[in-house]
């Protein structure tokens, strides 16, 4: 079992190919794109911090067009939270349960009748890469 504890970087994503449908494909893949845009870039450089106490923190890079006035704004109001000099884009929470990493999604719903939860399986790539709904990380290097 991989220790979470740490930042993680998007090392890929679900995307949509029109020849296959949605396919994972890698971060580098991604940018190389010529369609890319300024919201799937925040996406790609998002970080997933796993802290001790079971918090999930997702952390995006503020737009490069808006301005510091309007970054202190959002600030005063209570509509933004920084953290490591990145936005704050989700919070949510992780745990081990049974020897397995398990996060909280926040999605809930029915999968063919029956009630789904919204704590699913970190999943294991190999030992660097976790996948977590429609993102893959790596363990960043400090």
């Amino acid at each position: 079992m991989i220790n979470l504890i740490g930042k993680w970087n998007v090392s890929g994503m679900i995307h949509f190919d029109e020849e296959k449908g949605m396919v994972w494909a890698k971060k580098e893949d991604l940018i190389a794109q010529e369609e890319l845009d300024s919201e799937m870039a925040m996406m790609l450089d998002t970080e997933a911090l796993f802290e001790e106490d079971g918090s999930l923190v997702l952390l995006s890079p503020l737009p490069a067009d808006v301005s510091q006035e309007e970054i202190d704004e959002a600030l005063a109001a209570g509509e933004l939270e920084l953290k490591d000099g990145k936005m704050i884009t989700g919070q949510y929470h992780w745990k081990v349960e049974n020897g397995t990493n398990m996060a909280d999604t926040g999605m809930e719903g029915e999968v063919l009748g029956e009630k789904v939860g919204p704590w699913e399986e970190v999943k294991e790539i190999d030992d660097h890469t976790i996948q977590i709904m429609t993102f893959q990380f790596s363990k960043a290097i400090d």
